[in-house]
C-alpha cells in the first residue's frame, strides 16, 4: 500500500445520517413524506443524485435545483448546530498513516467547501495529501472516475490503493477503479451491503495498516 483514500460522509465524519434527514426535511417542505430506508440506497452520491431519483419516483415536477438549493439551506442549519467530531479510531488511523510515510487523501462526493469545513473543523487537514470532491465529475459513485483521479492526485497507481467506504456505492466505485476497500459498517449510515469489499469492520481501530 503507497496510499489510503478516505470516503469522508459517514467515514471520518459521522454526517450521513445528517444529510439523509436534510434530504427528509427537503421533501417534507413539499408535502412529501420520504422514508429513510429509502434514501440510503443514494448514500456516497454526488449533489442532487438521490433528489433527483426521489422525485422522478414520484412523479414531482419541482425543479432540480430549487430542491438543491432547499437541501443544502437545511443541511448547512444542522451542520452549523451540530459539533463535528471524528469517527472513534480516525485520529489514530490518520497518525499512523502519517508516522508510516503513506499517502493519503479524501475522496468525497461531497462540495469542495464541506470537504473544506469537515477537515478544518476537526483540525485534520495536516494529515491529507490531497481533498477531492466529486461535485464536478459528470458521474458519482459507483462511477470509478473520482478514486481513478484520487490515484492520479496522489502519483500512485490504483493497484496500490487502499479505500476506506461506508457506503455500497462508494465499495463499487473503489473496486471499479481496481483499488482494494476496506468497508465500514456504520449503523448511521443505513443498510448498506458492503460484501464487494475486501474486508469488513465494525471499528475503524480494528485497522491494521500493516497488513495491506
Amino acid at each position: 500500500m503507497k496510499a489510503f483514500i478516505f470516503d469522508m460522509d459517514g467515514v471520518i465524519v459521522d454526517t450521513q445520517k445528517t444529510h439523509t434527514e436534510a434530504l427528509i426535511r427537503t421533501f417534507a417542505f413539499y408535502g412529501v413524506t420520504v422514508p429513510a430506508a429509502e434514501l440510503a440506497p443514494f448514500a456516497g452520491t454526488k449533489r442532487g443524485t438521490a433528489l433527483k431519483a426521489t422525485a422522478d419516483k414520484r412523479g414531482l415536477s419541482l425543479p432540480l435545483d430549487e430542491l438543491c438549493d432547499k437541501k443544502d439551506e437545511i443541511f448547512n442549519e444542522m451542520i452549523a448546530r451540530t459539533e463535528l467530531v471524528p469517527i472513534d479510531g480516525i485520529p489514530e488511523l490518520l497518525a499512523a498513516l502519517r508516522k508510516a510515510g503513506i499517502k493519503t487523501a479524501i475522496a468525497s462526493s461531497s462540495s469542495e467547501a464541506f470537504i473544506a469545513l469537515v477537515v478544518d473543523r476537526l483540525n485534520i487537514r495536516p494529515y491529507f495529501d490531497a481533498l477531492i470532491s466529486g461535485q464536478t465529475l459528470p458521474e458519482s459513485k459507483p462511477n470509478p472516475a473520482i478514486y481513478r483521479l484520487a490515484a492520479r492526485t496522489l502519483g500512485v497507481e490504483p493497484a496500490d490503493c487502499v479505500v476506506l467506504e461506508d457506503a455500497a456505492l462508494g465499495v463499487a466505485a473503489a473496486k471499479g477503479a481496481g483499488m482494494r476497500c476496506i468497508g465500514f459498517r456504520n449503523p448511521n449510515s443505513g443498510a448498506q451491503d458492503l460484501s464487494a469489499a475486501d474486508s469488513i469492520v465494525d471499528d475503524i481501530r480494528a485497522i491494521d495498516i500493516g497488513r495491506w
